[in-house]
């Protein structure tokens, strides 16, 4: 078997962003895991209701602007 690569992010980091979503009230049903270009690491926490909405791209990308003004990067 082959040697695994370096994780971006460690299982406590995981475990860490699904009590965060608990404790705001979010049952979780399902986690992605964003890896960006920089080496930065996005959980998305998706609640049950989540898979009956639906998200269009257009919406995603809205919400991943507000979150890179939240962390100083974004433009506007």
């Amino acid at each position: 078997m082959g040697r695994r690569g370096d994780n971006a992010f460690k299982r406590n980091d995981a475990i860490r962003a699904l009590r965060s979503a608990r404790d705001a009230g979010l049952e979780p049903v399902a986690m992605e895991v964003v890896l960006g270009p920089d080496g930065s690491v996005t959980f998305r926490i998706f609640g049950e209701n989540t898979a009956s909405k639906g998200t269009d791209a257009a919406g995603a990308r809205a919400w991943d602007a507000e979150i890179e003004k939240l962390k100083g990067r974004g433009k506007g």
